[in-house]
């Protein structure tokens, strides 16, 4: 039987996808599906006879929860609820067609916050299809296999291969996903004329006035983009690493990148959907036990939030914001306390023997909690390791090795 492809409209993500579905799963009949015209299977979210489908509204009532599914998506957290129902049902009647009609050994996504995948995954999975998710990870590469965030064990990693990646993240490691200023300033500036072009086409001129219901159309409002000019003029807030003194009683914390599934869809906690008001009260929460808050953009999207964004948290006396072009590995020799939602800024502390507070549930990389509590020191809310080497292991159990990044 065929494997089937989840593709979009991004390059990195369809690579990713197809050459695991060729060489991990040896895969030599590969069909491809999307919402738009470029792949074997089309999902017809224009399709407005599917609006009151009586067997997609079976399903969604055995199968699916609303909540669950509205709340994983940006789109439709901005969304009326009459208009979401709508689209879910689209979209659950155009796979259910698909999937009726056709057989296949697996289907290969790229987990993100999308509605429709989301619905396709659990489609798949009522007909038994096997399902693999394929993620990006912060260490070059590799991948994660993972659908929901979830840890799955797929493999035994050697020890020499644990001994190597504990190496790394002890020497200068920087992510190949924090990009130095040259790439991320010529990446933002990018990003700014493709919002405003976007803007006009997708959205305004697809969306609104031709009712165009593709996924990318409608969330061109809510994606990570540059959309004002003066954003690019957010570096005078940021205070070099020297120019920084870490008081005892500090927490540094990284900014992750927003939106994003590792946050919105896989902490499950509806209070982080909504980044700045989630920012803000955890920085408010902080002041009463820190005497610093040193944070740290994510490099990958410096130029994305807005003055009044860094100027709104700096009015906290304790609030210092750290150039966030230094590596992260720099930044730990001075930190002692990390503060973490669900990044991988958590692995990169406490393989370095530093203290984490976590902020969420749903960090797959403590699954090694429940398989190996004998490693883990609790103090109050802060959690630290005394063993990297298992930890780490247990990390990579859940994650594919592979030629290129």
């Amino acid at each position: 039987m065929p494997v089937l492809v989840y593709i979009r409209r991004s390059k990195e993500f369809d690579k990713a996808v197809l050459n695991f579905a060729r060489h991990e799963l040896n895969a030599e009949d590969i069909l491809t599906i999307s919402e738009y015209f470029n792949g074997d299977y089309r999902i017809d979210m224009n399709d407005s006879t599917l609006d009151d489908s009586p067997k997609a509204e079976a399903f969604i009532k055995t199968n699916l929860s609303l909540d669950k599914i509205i709340f994983r998506d940006r789109v439709l957290r901005n969304t009326p609820l009459k208009d979401c129902l709508i689209l879910i049902r689209r979209a659950t009647a155009g796979l259910l067609d698909i999937f009726e009609k056709n057989a296949f050994e697996s289907l290969v996504i790229y987990p993100v916050d999308n509605y429709i995948m989301d619905i396709m995954v659990q489609v798949a999975r009522s007909y038994g299809v096997k399902v693999y998710g394929v993620s990006n990870f912060f260490i070059s590469n590799y991948k994660r296999i993972t659908t929901y965030g979830e840890h799955n064990q797929i493999r035994e990693p050697s020890p020499n291969e644990v001994g190597e990646v504990v190496e790394t993240l002890k020497g200068r490691f920087r992510s190949h996903m924090a990009p130095k200023r040259s790439k991320a300033l010529k990446a933002a500036i990018f990003r700014y004329f493709k919002y405003k072009a976007r803007f006009l086409l997708f959205y305004l001129v697809g969306a609104k006035l031709l009712g165009r219901k593709e996924y990318d159309l409608l969330a061109t409002p809510y994606n990570t983009s540059v959309r004002e000019f003066l954003n690019f003029f957010v570096e005078r807030h940021f205070k070099k690493l020297s120019e920084v003194e870490f008081l005892q009683n500090s927490i540094f914390i990284p900014l992750h990148y927003f939106p994003e599934a590792t946050i919105e869809y896989w902490s499950n906690d509806t209070k982080m959907v909504e980044f700045e008001d989630m920012i803000r009260c955890k920085v408010a929460e902080l002041s009463s036990r820190y005497d610093q808050i040193i944070l740290k953009e994510h490099p990958a999207t410096v130029y994305d939030n807005n003055n009044h964004f860094y100027t709104s948290l700096l009015k906290n006396p304790k609030v210092v914001f750290i150039d966030p072009f230094i590596a992260t590995s720099e930044i730990l020799t001075s930190a002692n306390i990390i503060g973490c939602w669900t990044g991988t800024i958590g692995i990169e502390a406490l393989v370095n023997g530093k203290q984490v507070e976590f902020f969420s549930e749903g960090q797959y990389y403590l699954n090694s909690k429940e398989t190996h509590p004998e490693i883990y020191e609790v103090d109050g809310e802060l959690v630290s390791i005394k063993e990297p080497h298992i930890f780490v292991r247990e990390i990579l159990k859940g994650s594919i090795k592979i030629a290129n990044s």
